[in-house]
């Protein structure tokens, strides 16, 4: 069942890559909106297209799994001290990622027009709507569909394999150059405080916190420090005009002080879920090698079911993922 399950997730990653590229050309179509696009319809185009892509195939995914959404998602409350080691974690992240940007804007100078457009986007557009669309609709529905769908999915493959293939769709979804290597490692702060905390709940507070801070601190230079577009656009160029080391040396410092902050609260969260578990006299509901959960669905229970049905070869469910990644590199090229 679990190659089932590996290839059903793979086939629906290329339906949403599929949306997400149809939705924005769809609404044009049907409201007239070539040409000039303003930020706020940007960004409610953006927005809509997380919920349908997004939010409609996780639905989609425990109808034909035939399981229940809090199963398959596994949101569960949190304590107050996760919540507030969690919040650490993200901020630690956010300093942390300011020096790996920093490396990504000089190994991919050719991405530096990405910086551009982001930030004419985020000036030109409503902070209420900002709010919504950079800050909790990713929270919830990426959370959803890579932290939960995924991690559903490949349960049973060894936990390094599936953390670098789940950080690899995270990082190549978000379909920018500049990114990547920050998303990746977003990607996997995201799955360890997944793992920590027991709960979806954990991921999405980390990814929301950590959004809101690039959106308000990206907000606040523009509107209050007298950093207009064209002069950050114009910093950011210049970044890439600095030497290597001299980058190294100012990305380090970020390094430092981001993976201590990181470093710190990550082990208080694994500390925290230890003791929790011993206290409850319960296992760790995650082991290295996979995720057990034990489901009570009417029809349905995952504790080594055999599979009964025509067996998917190992090769084939990964087929569609190949797909998508080749999809994603056309994209990519015919982008930059």
């Amino acid at each position: 069942m679990n190659n089932k399950k590996i290839l059903l997730a793979n086939c629906l990653l290329l339906l949403a890559l599929l949306l997400f590229v149809l939705v924005p050309s769809i609404a044009n179509h049907l409201f007239g909106l070539n040409g000039h696009i303003s930020g706020n319809v940007s960004l409610l185009l953006s927005g809509s297209a997380s919920v349908i892509a997004l939010g409609g195939i996780a639905l989609l995914y425990c109808l034909i799994t035939k399981r229940k959404f809090k199963n398959v998602m596994v949101i569960k409350k949190m304590s107050i001290k996760q919540v507030y080691l969690t919040i650490f974690v993200a901020c630690g992240t956010y300093i942390f990622a300011i020096g790996i940007n920093s490396i990504s804007m000089k190994l991919f100078p050719v991405a530096i027009k990405d910086s551009t457009q982001i930030s004419n986007l985020l000036g030109s557009s409503s902070t209420l709507l900002g709010l919504l669309v950079v800050v909790l609709l990713p929270a919830f529905f990426e959370e959803i569909f890579f932290r939960g769908v995924f991690l559903d999915a490949y349960g049973g493959v060894n936990k390094k394999v599936k953390y670098f293939i789940l950080t690899s769709i995270f990082a190549s979804f978000h379909g920018n150059v500049m990114q990547i290597i920050y998303v990746m490692f977003l990607g996997l702060v995201l799955l360890l405080v997944r793992e920590y905390t027991g709960s979806l709940v954990g991921s999405m507070t980390l990814h929301a916190t950590n959004n809101a801070i690039s959106f308000i601190i990206s907000k606040a230079l523009m509107n209050y420090m007298n950093i207009g577009l064209e002069s950050s656009a114009s910093k950011v160029a210049q970044q890439a005009n600095v030497g290597f080391v001299a980058v190294l040396l100012q990305a380090s410092i970020f390094f430092l002080i981001g993976g201590a902050i990181l470093y710190t609260n990550l082990r208080k969260l694994k500390e925290y879920k230890e003791a929790d578990s011993r206290t409850k006299g319960i296992e760790q509901e995650e082991s290295n090698n996979s995720l057990k959960y034990i489901v009570e669905d009417e029809k349905y229970t995952v504790i080594n079911e055999k599979i009964r049905n025509t067996k998917v070869e190992d090769s084939t469910k990964y087929i569609p993922l190949a797909i998508y990644f080749v999809s994603m590199a056309v994209l990519l090229v015919a982008r930059y």
